[in-house]
């Protein structure tokens, strides 16, 4: 068996549960021994995280895989915790349907790891984060004692709402073992058109101008030119270092009216429109958009996570290609334009590395401006010796205290994931 590394820890042991029933039974036992667990789903958010505390045993759910119910006319589907995102989309392509989540590299992650991490992508803007789809969820807690939440209907309204609680816990509160979504009806056409702007600025500012009109796009990013090129480096447009985005998904006839409706409202901005994709192109091109900030690299990447407002966004997308240059990093940053989260990727050569020190500096600077405008910043991916002392996470509120009863009443002995989450829970 080939070891599980990431945080400096090689994972030697491994299960790999068929069933739930088989799941509970492998917690059960570690949780009888002291075992600390770390589930694994599709291995693509590893990187996500403060280093653990302790990491013995991987719980792989790789073989608990597979569609338990779909039920098209009610738009619901449920699904084992390791099936990979692509094979459900294709399962729910038989009724038409899809379950819109975009998150990096659906062909690897799992729906359990994704509802674990709260991944997303650009579909966000019209459809919403895990949180808003997902109606039901069965796992495993540390103590191997199986619990569920929620329901397999749309109209499940009584008691708390744990699926929430659960979406983004990282692993730390329980094992999934089955989720429960709503779906949506796929577009019966989808296009894309592209808007070259000379600053995140005006970019942002045609957005807000956009949205203001009847369009309704499903996506609306804003990304610099490092990251559009680093997607489609064949494309050419004059110098404007920033392009808009925007998807349009609903009949033919809605989404041609659309596409002409922004090509003239375009025309009254600083933008150029640079393109337009029909149907395939789109969606090819929106499945690759949605990995391009985790794109797989041989040299050293970073990942942060800026979310702000939308008065500081241009200030923050400075400030993050500011930190690029004093890193000595190629920086690409890709903006969810309606919602003001901004994603910067730094990339050096496979030969070239940074000190820990001055990362740790860049990164701490760059937190400490979007927590004076009221936003918040998240490092998704660093190499582990730049996290030896630093938070990934940097949050601080009285939530925290909470947080960490909530962990201590599910995970008591502290054997899932423990110090990976925020506050080191």
């Amino acid at each position: 068996m080939n070891s599980i590394e990431f945080d400096g820890y090689a994972l030697l042991e491994e299960e790999t549960p068929g069933s739930p029933e088989e799941l509970s039974e492998i917690v059960k036992r570690a949780f009888q021994s002291g075992k600390v667990m770390t589930p694994v789903g599709g291995g693509t958010k590893l990187h996500l995280g403060n280093p653990p505390r302790a990491a013995q045993l991987a719980v792989r759910s790789r073989r608990l895989s597979g569609v338990v119910e779909y039920e098209p006319d009610n738009m619901t589907v449920s699904v084992l915790a390791g099936t990979p995102l692509n094979e459900l989309q294709a399962a729910l392509s038989k009724g038409n349907q899809f379950l819109p989540l975009d998150p990096p590299h659906p062909s690897q992650a799992t729906v359990g790891g994704i509802v674990a991490c709260n991944s997303s992508g650009p579909l966000r803007f019209r459809y919403g984060t895990v949180r808003d789809l997902l109606i039901g969820v069965k796992l495993v807690h540390a103590d191997g004692t199986p619990t569920k939440a929620g329901g397999k209907l749309v109209k499940n309204v009584t008691g708390y709402d744990m699926c929430k609680l659960y979406t983004g816990s990282l692993g730390t509160l329980g094992i999934l073992s089955e989720l429960t979504f709503k779906v949506q009806p796929r577009s019966e056409s989808v296009a894309t058109l592209f808007v070259a702007y000379p600053s995140i600025k005006t970019a942002l500012e045609a957005a807000q101008l956009f949205l203001r009109s009847d369009l309704l796009p499903d996506a609306i990013e804003a990304w610099n030119r490092e990251a559009l090129e680093s997607l489609r480096p064949s494309w050419s447009w004059d110098e404007k270092p920033w392009v808009l985005m925007l998807r349009f998904g609903e009949v033919e006839a809605a989404v041609r009216w659309q596409v002409e409706r922004l090509k003239d409202a375009a025309s009254k901005t600083e933008g150029e429109v640079l393109r337009v994709l029909a149907l395939q192109e789109s969606l090819e091109f929106w499945e690759s958009a949605a990995s391009a900030r985790e794109a797989q690299n041989a040299g050293e990447e970073a990942l942060v996570k800026c979310s702000v407002l939308y008065q500081s966004t241009a200030e923050t997308a400075r400030r993050m290609e500011e930190a690029g240059k004093e890193l000595g990093a190629r920086t690409a940053l890709f903006c969810h334009a309606g919602t003001y989260i901004i994603y910067g990727r730094y990339r050096w050569e496979s030969s070239d590395t940074r000190a820990p020190e001055l990362m740790r500096q860049v990164l701490s600077s760059l937190r400490a401006y979007c927590v004076s405008v009221g936003g918040h910043m998240v490092v998704e991916k660093v190499r582990s010796e730049v996290k030896n002392g630093f938070d990934v996470w940097g949050y601080e509120a009285a939530a925290l205290e909470i947080m960490r009863r909530i962990k201590h009443e599910f995970d008591p002995l502290g054997l899932l994931n423990p110090g990976r989450f925020v506050g080191g829970i």
